[in-house]
């Protein structure tokens, strides 16, 4: 409770000691800031603390005296810290604190002792005075023995109606004698009771008065004081049933009296009708009648009417009797009960929406006893069984032995009261999954769970348990594993080698076959320091192949784009055999790779067949052109031949005409004109063999040199593959394009191309072959072919025709690669390749330049 007191005197000496002790501490204040500054010292402040102090009360004084605190201990620790420089300062200031903390105190103390002595009327406590202070009155004493009751129901009213009281009452003066004193009495907390301010009021120039009410005699008083001092609103009625008394405060909250309540009895109603819930009001009624009539014993919980609304209140009565048995009277005491009720009713609206969700939830709910004996079950498992808790009884078993024996299929019943009995006993969660018979005979699967709810000292007081329908769910999981099984089935079967890898590569599954292949599973590349997807690339790619394959792969995870590739992987047995592997994203809905599907398969006999089929129409190139070659030959030598043997005749014609005696002049000048004509058919013929190797200019066009050797490089590419040679190309991006007969000067590249593979099959170490175009400053472009063959002896000789250093070569083909490009206005010759090998480097002219 808090309790303000003002006093009805003397205000104008309150506020004279009020204006003092305001002048003071600012004078007090001023004073002490001026020798603050004067001195350069902090004991100038004790002046505004001590004045301060006049104003502190409990919290305030206690917050100040912390701070002060504060400040002493962080001077003394300032000392011990700081330097010497500093530790004087520390020193002044730690006085400082020590003196406010012992001035503060004191005035406070004083001046809450004597504003004790002003509220009071009493003298203050003194330093000698500890017996005199520890018989101080205490706050009823102070009051004036008859207005204590009235200032007690005030303070009990507050409290339980969270209504603040003001009444006025006589209070103890220091002399001895009583002064009228007004207080308003707040409560520290609400009850809940929507009651509105009821204000007591008395004129305080009324006479103080100890006579009795007027109208009653001292026993009546007395009574009157018994019941107000009852615990709720205690009320009389007659015989009849007529209020013959209820308490001030109850008429106050009902706004009614006594005679606007009996009013109702002349209409032929109880004198409870205006106070009644229309709800109520029959139930009431009649129950009061009743008790009326036979004098029994009157309890009814109803609805109130008050002056704010309705309450609910619990009233009882006893009937009182005559020494002849009649009843007198009857006596009673209602009790408010509203927050009770309401929260009773919360609560039962709780519990039905409880019990609604427990029955509406899409799952069979139910509760065992700590025995494991079934107590409830909601409406849905009720429907399901088509039986309650209670049909499951029979004579000599248990409700759950029973329960069970009805309910769960005859190949679960075991491990259902097993599991359950384990859960019992050790009061771990209990969670099981089994086929429970429905009403219709059916036996559908269901998860069940259950789990202990425990007391405070950890017993078991009952377990809650939920049983769902996976009947659904079980068929479907029987399909997903039977698509599963499929789906492996189909995969293990494939004829392709099958890996599955995280987004970043690793491997995360591998075919049978690809097992088998390997040699090894996946747990295998696990412990050993390095990923799963490097130790299987780095062990099992062909050493020749491993930075290609590497290379695109890792492309392949940055850009997501597919990965394909021929490479040569070492089979368990340390053969290495080529295999083609592709590689592709699998993405979700939106976008994001959640794993790549891989598929191996293997091309060794492929590719052997591939390298055979190559080797033959190598030979049947070589045998076709050394066909076309002779038949060649022999169409050059019928064409020639002819002219030729007609230039010999006429010789030995002329020859003999020359010879006669006299010489036939005319006749040697007709032969030798034959000879001539004979000579230009021979030439004509060698001009058209000469046109079989040469093309007009008209037929060349501008291409870009780029496109030329990729085609060529894509032509050679299976053939490098096989002879294990790696080819490099570099083209300088500033590289301009060239007007040239693109076949012809094709052919020419993959001729130098084809010679400097054919010259590294038998060089052991690494095979290169290095492809180079760059522009020149002389308006030419030069293509360069380097090879880490054996080299090249007589770089002049190689050019001439019919000269060749290989076994079964025909020496045209250099021959007829200078003759093109130097037709088409360039020129070819060879250098050594540093640091082994030969370089054969041919330049174009950026212009065209047709030779004649």
């Amino acid at each position: 409770m808090q309790v303000f007191s003002g006093f009805s005197s003397q205000p104008e000496i309150a506020a004279a000691f009020l204006r003092r002790r305001l002048a003071l501490a600012v004078f007090a204040s001023s004073v002490g800031i001026i020798a603050c500054w004067v001195t350069s010292t902090p004991f100038g402040l004790l002046a505004p603390v001590a004045a301060l102090s006049l104003y502190f009360r409990d919290r305030s004084v206690r917050l100040v005296s912390a701070v002060l605190a504060i400040g002493l201990a962080a001077s003394v620790a300032a000392i011990f810290i700081t330097s010497d420089d500093m530790r004087l300062q520390a020193i002044s200031w730690a006085t400082f604190f020590a003196l406010a903390l012992c001035i503060g105190g004191s005035v406070a103390t004083a001046v809450a002792t004597s504003a004790f002595a002003e509220a009071t009327g009493l003298p203050a406590r003194s330093a000698n005075e500890d017996k005199i202070w520890a018989a101080r009155p205490s706050r009823v004493d102070l009051i004036h023995p008859d207005d204590r009751k009235a200032a007690a129901h005030a303070a009990a009213r507050a409290f339980w109606t969270n209504v603040p009281q003001i009444m006025s009452f006589r209070r103890l003066q220091s002399d001895g004698g009583y002064r009228w004193t007004e207080t308003r009495t707040d409560p520290e907390y609400s009850a809940g009771v929507n009651i509105p301010e009821l204000i007591g009021e008395r004129n305080e120039s009324s006479p103080v008065t100890s006579e009795a009410p007027v109208g009653r005699g001292e026993e009546a008083v007395r009574a009157a004081k018994i019941v107000e001092d009852l615990f709720g609103n205690g009320w009389a009625l007659d015989a009849a049933g007529a209020w013959i008394y209820l308490p001030p405060f109850a008429q106050t909250t009902l706004g009614k009296t006594i005679e606007d309540l009996n009013a109702s009895l002349g209409e032929g109603d109880i004198p409870w009708k205006d106070l009644l819930h229309p709800d109520e009001y029959e139930e009431v009624a009649a129950n009061w009648l009743q008790c009326l009539a036979t004098g029994a014993p009157f309890n009814a919980e109803f609805r109130i009417r008050r002056k704010t609304g309705y309450a609910w209140a619990r009233s009882a009565a006893r009937a009182v009797r005559d020494s002849e048995g009649r009843i007198s009277g009857w006596y009673g005491n209602s009790i408010d009960i509203d927050v009770y009720r309401k929260t009773l009713d919360a609560l039962r609206e709780r519990e039905r929406e409880l019990s609604q969700l427990v029955d509406m939830v899409p799952s069979h709910l139910w509760r065992l006893t700590p025995a494991g004996e079934p107590i409830f079950f909601n409406k849905r498992m009720v429907d399901f069984l088509g039986m309650d808790v209670a049909d499951a009884d029979r004579p000599g078993m248990t409700r759950l032995a029973a329960m069970t024996e009805a309910a769960i299929h005859a190949d679960d019943r075991a491990s259902f009261e097993n599991v359950l009995a384990l859960s019992l006993d050790t009061g771990n969660p209990f969670a099981l999954r089994y086929r429970m018979r429905r009403a219709d005979g059916m036996y559908r699967w269901m998860s069940s769970r259950a789990e202990p709810l425990r007391d405070p000292g950890g017993k078991i007081v009952q377990w809650y348990g939920l049983c769902h329908d996976i009947e659904d769910q079980i068929h479907a999981e029987d399909a997903l594993r039977e698509s599963e099984r499929l789906l492996r089935q189909l995969v293990e079967t494939l004829p392709a080698m099958i890996d599955c890898a995280a987004p970043d590569g690793e491997p995360i599954y591998r075919s049978q076959q690809l097992r088998d292949f390997l040699g090894y599973n996946l747990e295998a590349l696990d412990g050993s320091g390095q990923s799963r997807l490097y130790g299987t690339l780095s062990g099992g790619v062909h050493p020749d192949d491993l930075n290609g394959v590497t290379e695109q792969y890792a492309h392949s995870l940055a850009t997501g784009e597919p990965y394909a590739r021929r490479h040569r992987l070492r089979r368990q047995d340390g053969e290495y055999r080529w295999v083609e592997t592709r590689a592709a994203a699998m993405r979700d809905a939106e976008g994001q790779i959640v794993q790549w599907n891989v598929i191996c398969l293997d091309i060794d006999a492929e590719v052997r067949a591939q390298e055979e089929l190559l080797l033959a129409q190598d030979s049947l190139a070589r045998a076709s052109q050394a066909a076309s070659l002779a038949e060649l030959s022999a169409s050059i030598a019928h064409e020639v031949n002819q002219p030729l043997a007609a230039i010999v005749a006429n010789s030995h014609a002329g020859q003999r005409w020359l010879a006669a005696d006299p010489p036939n002049i005319e006749r040697a000048q007709k032969v030798v004109q034959r000879i001539g004509r004979d000579a230009n058919v021979a030439a004509d013929v060698v001009s058209r063999i000469r046109a079989l190797f040469r093309q007009s200019a008209e037929k060349r066009e501008v291409t870009t040199l780029g496109s030329l050797i990729a085609e060529a490089h894509d032509l050679l590419a299976d053939d490098a593959k096989r002879r294990s040679i790696r080819l490099d190309v570099r083209i300088e991006p500033d590289t301009p394009p060239v007007e040239i007969d693109r076949v012809q000067v094709q052919q020419v590249l993959i001729n130098l191309m084809r010679n400097g593979m054919e010259a590294m099959e038998t060089v052991p170490g690494e095979r290169a072959m290095a492809i180079c175009v760059r522009p020149t400053n002389d308006g030419t472009v030069q293509i360069e072919v380097g090879d880490r063959g054996a080299g090249v002896a007589d770089p002049e000789r190689i050019f001439e025709p019919f000269f060749t250093t290989k076994g079964n070569g025909m020496g045209m083909g250099l021959a007829i690669s200078r003759s093109i490009i130097e037709a088409h206005g360039g020129r070819l010759w060879a250098e050594e390749n540093e640091p082994q090998g030969a370089k054969f480097i041919f330049a174009l002219p950026v212009e065209s330049k047709v030779s004649e």
